[in-house]
């Protein structure tokens, strides 16, 4: 009886060991679940407010260097520029109308009689027109017009002290005062298209052969659309990653310029639901306390065919009360948190499996199944985590495609530099390189052939700096690079071989070679003033100057005065 009792009370032991083991194991495993939900959840909630400010950021940044763009070309609509720009358009037209007229009488001189002559001259001149208004006109020196192409009933009428049309004299007086053979003239004439009377330059030069004076002008007033134009076209071309753009609108909901959607051009969206941004962001604005705003909606994803939620930056560019715009799909936000809530239900689905085979194997000791639950339970997956999450930091530096500084290391990286050129009294110098018509070999060749142009830039200029130099991506072609501590004939040397060798180095994609050129803006400060906002705009100034001037070309801030 003192035997079975025993062995019943072994039993029982047992039995309670076994039962005590199950509760603690099952208490222990809900408790972990119960956290990691709540870590998930957490990391959930954190990863997503650190992505959508890190796309907020990188959006403003964009939004900022497309600003600048437009206000490179608003500066050029100044007064104290705008003669200027007027009179390099005078004198690029007027080149070309006497080349014309000097080629062809040089060889019909002596094949035409001089009346014919002329009158074939007269002719050219009528019809060489340039832009929506411009034409030329003929007077000789005695104030007599023999044509004009606008008002033909001035022709053969003498134009002396006449203020309603005093471009004929005036222009006589200032060619014998400055004794030469071409110069400008400024006065008031009556503008058709606005009714009014408004500056106007002309350029007038004699025409030897004839003594003839031929005459052209424009408006001041006509320049700044003109600008505005060529300033839309810019931002129209203007690209970032796979699919970035810029679109423009007016406070009035007027869409002035879309890239993709070209359609849109001179439609006002109001109450659209499909197209909802032009007024979200006007609206924003308006309630924004300063010329920035962010908004969500939802929009259609050509990529994958449904409507998903959308961020953009809307920015009012207040001299010409112009909104410019640019946004990125969320669907990647929302794909990782799939992912992630996904590996915490298979997470789940393993601990109760192991509660169960828990459950059968009583015969372990409490002390082995502390240790394994520790084991397997604590310390594995925190492990994991740890190294998944170093990872991730480690990833998240790195531009994927080129394998250098994303824009945000490169940044923190030129922070890092800046200090220590500041200790060390070294001057920073700032280059920034964009690839020139990028978007035409996309369009050529295909998206994957850019990233191969990309990957293929990269190597070339990672193998004409230093190792210790700063070198990144900042988005879509353009690439930023920080060098301490040359002098100006070094810099000259790095930044002309990095162009002469991408110049000379094309990408065999295919079977086919890929040549592409790059344009570079050069800028260096010294120790005692180093600002990087400052030095990021004179350099990116420089580098949008290089576009202007040609493209593949290095222009140093240094070398030009705007």
């Amino acid at each position: 009886m003192l035997m079975q009792n025993i062995q019943s009370l072994r039993v029982k032991i047992t039995l309670l060991l076994a039962i005590l083991i199950i509760v603690i194991t099952t208490i222990i495993t809900i408790l972990y679940i119960q956290n990691l939900n709540k870590l998930v959840d957490s990391n959930i909630e954190l990863f997503s407010k650190t992505y959508l400010e890190k796309e907020k950021q990188e959006l403003n940044n964009k939004i900022d260097l497309a600003t600048n763009v437009l206000n490179m070309y608003y500066q050029q609509t100044q007064p104290k520029y705008i003669e200027k720009v007027v009179k390099k358009m005078l004198i690029l037209h007027q080149q070309q109308l006497f080349s014309q007229l000097n080629a062809f009488y040089e060889k019909n001189k002596n094949r035409y009689s001089k009346q014919t002559m002329q009158k074939k001259l007269k002719f050219l001149v009528k019809y060489a027109k340039y832009g929506k208004s411009g034409y030329f006109w003929i007077n000789d020196m005695h104030a007599k017009m023999i044509m004009h192409p606008i008002k033909p009933q001035y022709n053969g009428k003498l134009f002396i002290d006449t203020p309603k049309v005093p471009f004929v004299s005036l222009g006589i007086k200032e060619l014998k005062k400055e004794h030469k053979n071409e110069v400008f003239i400024k006065y008031k004439f009556y503008n058709p298209a606005t009714h009014q009377y408004e500056f106007k330059v002309s350029l007038v030069k004699i025409f030897k052969p004839y003594n003839w004076i031929i005459g052209t002008g424009q408006y001041l007033s006509d320049i700044t659309p003109i600008i505005q134009k060529r300033a839309l076209d810019d931002i129209k071309a203007l690209r970032y990653g796979k699919s970035g753009y810029f679109w423009i609108n007016d406070m009035h909901a007027k869409m002035i310029m879309h890239p993709i959607k070209p359609q849109y051009d001179g439609k006002t969206f109001v109450n659209t639901p499909k197209v909802p941004f032009v007024q979200l962001g006007i609206k924003a604005l308006q309630n924004s306390k300063s010329r920035s705003a962010i908004i969500k909606y939802s929009f259609y994803n050509p990529a994958t065919h449904q409507y998903e939620n959308k961020l953009s930056v809307v920015k009012l560019f207040k001299p010409w009360n112009w909104v410019i715009g640019t946004g990125v799909y969320l669907n990647a936000i929302d794909n990782s948190i799939e992912k992630v809530k996904h590996l915490k239900d298979k997470e789940e689905e393993k601990l109760v499996y192991k509660i169960v085979m828990f459950s059968v194997l009583l015969t372990f000791s409490i002390i082995a199944f502390a240790y394994y639950l520790i084991t397997h339970f604590i310390v594995k997956p925190v492990s994991n985590l740890h190294n998944e999450k170093k990872y991730f930091e480690e990833i998240s530096q790195i531009d994927f495609l080129t394998n250098i500084f994303n824009r945000r290391a490169f940044f923190d990286e030129l922070e890092r530099c800046v200090s220590f050129a500041r200790r060390n009294n070294f001057s920073v110098s700032i280059m920034m390189i964009d690839i020139d018509f990028f978007k035409k070999v996309n369009d050529k060749y295909g998206h994957e052939a850019g990233d191969e142009v990309l990957k293929k830039l990269a190597a070339i200029i990672k193998n004409c700096i230093r190792e210790e130099d700063i070198f990144g991506r900042l988005g879509g072609e353009e690439f930023g690079l920080c060098i301490m501590n040359i002098n100006n004939v070094t810099l000259s040397y790095i930044s002309e071989k990095i162009r002469k060798s991408v110049e000379k180095d094309p990408l065999l994609y295919k079977g086919e070679e890929i040549y592409f050129t790059v344009s570079i803006g050069v800028y260096t400060q010294s120790a005692y003033s180093i600002d990087i906002k400052d030095a990021l705009n004179k350099a990116d100034e420089a580098l949008y100057r290089a576009k202007l001037e040609g493209r593949n070309r290095v222009v140093n801030y240094d070398s030009f005065i705007l």
